[in-house]
């Protein structure tokens, strides 16, 4: 074969591979017209939706922000889960009821809660059980002395952790039987 016809031939093959790719461009844009039309009617037959109110949006940063405050809570609860129980502990190692919760608050949203049990169902809100939510402290008179004796914190769930003087560590136990029959009211602190 001659240079000539070799030159021939791969034009041949240039021009005919173009041809080809021209007709798929050409359909490629006639199926991008076709389904920029079909959006557009779909577009056009769309609702709008109001955009929120200033308000709305106050309120939906403040319940995220209650959230991540009562995530932290539970997370530094969480992290003691076990730790021994012992009466009149204070530290960060050893916990009873009241130390335990006071640990959590001053932890994870830096609130110094009173010492005692008692005084730190005081020092909130009273809510009912129906209102309880994640972090809420549950209180409780264990002894029947007609004041709180036990304090715990509500996980969600009719759960709650406590540091329990019964199992001589930090557990999560459920409202329901004794709990649920010495529970006497939830303290909102957050």
């Amino acid at each position: 074969m001659t240079i000539k016809k070799i030159i021939a031939l791969f034009s041949i093959i240039l021009c005919s591979q173009s041809i080809g790719k021209t007709l798929s461009v050409k359909k490629y844009r006639e199926q991008l017209k076709s389904e920029q039309e079909t959006e557009k009617n779909i577009s056009s037959n769309a609702v709008t939706l109001p955009t929120k109110t200033f308000i709305e949006r106050k309120k939906e940063t403040f319940i995220s922000s209650d959230k991540r405050i009562r995530n932290k809570i539970m997370e530094i609860a969480f992290s003691k889960l076990n730790f021994p129980y012992f009466y009149g502990a204070s530290g960060e190692q050893r916990f009873d009821c009241s130390s335990f919760i006071q640990y959590v608050f001053k932890k994870s949203v830096n609130v110094s809660l009173p010492r005692v049990s008692y005084e730190q169902a005081a020092y909130g809100t009273k809510i009912d059980y129906k209102n309880l939510k994640e972090g809420d402290i549950v209180a409780f008179d264990t002894l029947n002395k007609n004041r709180i004796t036990h304090v715990g914190l509500y996980i969600g769930k009719n759960r709650f952790i406590h540091a329990s003087s019964g199992y001589k560590k930090v557990v999560v136990s459920e409202l329901k039987g004794f709990y649920a029959e010495k529970f006497r009211y939830g303290v909102k602190i957050i």
